[in-house]
């Protein structure tokens, strides 16, 4: 495949030294830590390049694509930003090559013998950081991420004799809680399990620094149907690796001084923060962007919408949503986020994201696993709320009682829906609902609250909250959903 684009030579990194390896092929990567690379590289403040790793067999399409472009690819960032409309393209020229290590075990390894190449970025999805017991054998390459990590950091150790210098900085990408201490737990527990020198392991816990981070940028990869062959069309090139993402970016980092100095995103105005505790930024975003997607996903099924978009643009979902956040998610974070300022800025931003008509975001797929959803991202916001004010927030309680209704699986049992989460909970909450006709409304919604299994608590302890969402109930099996969301926004 011919590659037909040509790049001014200052912009083409390809030629600048390999600095960085990068465990991860996909999409995220691409559209988020290349970009960013190639932008510092554009102004001459890195001069570096990326070698790109396969962490699964299934990534050797990607590898063999990305070098068949010579590393290069386009990243379209559409959106709307600060109330502006966004529509860039760009090639990004960051990356050098890529390798499957489980056809070139070898060369991978051969990676660690470069003393330049002193950081490690990663996305393997969130449970790609997982303990998985694999024997390791001279030669053979490992298959889970964490495995690969170790071999190759002992490969390095070996080669640079153990060097405090030969060190690295190890930056996760994956979307889980302390990613960077978890990833270095499980390298730590694979050194031990293989017999590897405890000065090795002496050598990982001083002088290699793992970062915990967040990441924040919604990349969807290349657009499909219509859209996607008029966005072809319009590049004037072919690029089997074209990626697609919003504007909107944030990285917060717990960073040596080693990646703040290699990294100066804040001189070009990227929106990277290097912090010393990343949880005030993950708190931010879990309760307030995934807890909105939660709150909305149930409903918007419900009342027939689609996506993410079609809820926040609807005249009555779209004050449902903008009241939840507003007026029950950012007060009860002010214990949380050092700036209320802060908070608003960033739930404004939310909503411009959700607007997004670039993006065609499933609520299906928001509904997926939506019990632990509920516990991680709307129940720590109900029980601060119930904390700060001494009652149960209106539009949280409808949004629990939505989800309620979704589990129950449609009044009519002719309109049904497949349920995507944890069979034997799916089970439980059906179980409870299908003695509604026996014991009553009001007494089903309070043995659902009332599940110490389902939410770790007793949530018939809230007063107001079941008597709330009862009512909204009722009201959604009178007139729908829409008319019950209006009912709620009206006394905001």
């Amino acid at each position: 495949m011919q590659f037909s684009v040509q790049l001014d030579a200052s912009h083409r990194s390809v030629t600048f030294p390999e600095r960085i390896i990068q465990i991860g092929e996909g999409n995220f990567l691409r559209g988020f830590v290349d970009w960013m690379i190639h932008q510092l590289n554009k102004q001459g403040l890195y001069e570096g390049s990326v070698v790109v790793v396969a962490p699964r067999p299934s990534g050797a399409q990607n590898i063999a694509r990305l070098n068949a472009q010579d590393g290069l690819f386009t990243v379209c960032l559409r959106g709307i930003h600060q109330g502006v409309n966004i529509d860039d393209r760009e090639i990004v020229s960051s990356i050098r090559r890529g390798i499957d290590p489980h056809q070139d075990w070898s060369e991978f390894l051969r990676c660690a013998e470069n003393p330049t190449i002193d950081i490690l970025v990663s996305n393997t999805t969130e449970s790609g950081i997982q303990y998985v017991q694999e024997d390791y054998q001279m030669g053979q390459p490992l298959m889970s991420f964490p495995g690969k990590l170790t071999a190759y950091l002992h490969h390095r150790y070996t080669f640079f004799q153990g060097a405090a210098a030969a060190g690295m900085t190890i930056v996760p990408c994956e979307l889980i809680e302390d990613n960077g201490e978890k990833l270095r737990k499980i390298v730590l527990r694979h050194a031990a399990d293989w017999g590897l020198p405890t000065t090795f392991q002496d050598w990982i816990r001083q002088h290699n620094h793992f970062c915990n981070t967040l990441v924040d940028r919604i990349v969807t990869g290349f657009p499909k149907g219509t859209s996607g062959q008029e966005l072809l069309d319009s590049l004037g090139y072919r690029d089997e690796l074209v990626t697609v993402g919003e504007p909107y970016h944030l990285w917060a980092i717990e960073a040596d001084d080693r990646l703040r100095q290699a990294w100066p995103f804040e001189k070009i105005g990227l929106n990277v923060r290097y912090v010393a505790d990343v949880t005030p930024y993950r708190v931010q975003k879990v309760r307030i962007l995934n807890g909105a997607h939660t709150a909305m996903a149930a409903l918007g099924r419900l009342a027939g919408l689609s996506s993410v978009r079609e809820v926040v643009i609807h005249p009555v979902f779209g004050p449902f949503i903008h009241g939840l956040l507003f007026g029950e998610v950012v007060p009860t974070l002010a214990d949380h986020v050092d700036s209320e300022n802060q908070l608003e800025e960033f739930a404004n931003a939310v909503m411009e994201r959700f607007a997004n008509p670039y993006i065609h975001h499933e609520l299906t797929s928001l509904t997926l696993n939506g019990l632990s959803k509920i516990r991680v991202r709307l129940l720590p916001t109900l029980n601060d709320y119930y904390a700060r004010y001494g009652r149960a927030p209106r539009c949280l309680s409808a949004a629990l009682a939505g989800q309620l209704l979704f589990y129950r699986n449609a009044d009519n049992p002719l309109k049904r829906w497949p349920i995507q989460d944890d069979s034997a909970w799916v089970s439980t909450l059906e179980d409870i609902w299908a003695k509604e006709s026996t014991v009553g409304l009001e007494e089903t919604v309070a043995a659902l609250l009332r599940h110490p299994q389902l939410w770790g608590q007793d949530l018939t302890q809230l007063d107001g909250l079941h008597a709330q969402m009862v009512a909204f109930i009722r009201r959604v099996r009178q007139n729908g959903v829409v008319t019950a969301l209006q009912s709620v926004a009206e006394v905001l």
